[in-house]
């Protein structure tokens, strides 16, 4: 089943899909992405561990093209890079403390 695991076979151009133009994620909107193939694609577009079909209740899903497992959430979470401090904000605020 997993013959070929990891290289691209440029299948996965016909399933890319385009952001959301609501402004939501693209995880949220229930796209995925494939790490090796660099293409965010919709779900429909996936298979599960034993070459199912992939639905929504589907937790292991992996990419039609080089049967590699896709990321369907981000790596990190929202909004962690607006609240980081810079170094001299964090040392005046120290320095009020003290």
């Amino acid at each position: 089943m997993h013959e070929d695991k990891g290289t691209c076979k440029g299948a996965c151009k016909e399933y890319k899909v385009r952001k959301p133009r609501d402004g939501t994620s693209r995880y949220s909107s229930g796209q995925v992405r494939c790490q090796i193939c660099g293409v965010f694609m919709s779900r429909e577009s996936c298979h599960d561990r034993e070459g199912r079909p992939a639905t929504d209740e589907t937790v292991d899903l992996y990419c039609k093209c080089c049967n590699c497992m896709v990321r369907s959430r981000p790596r990190n979470k929202p909004g962690t890079k607006h609240n980081k401090k810079t170094p001299q904000e964090e040392y005046n605020e120290l320095r009020k403390k003290y």
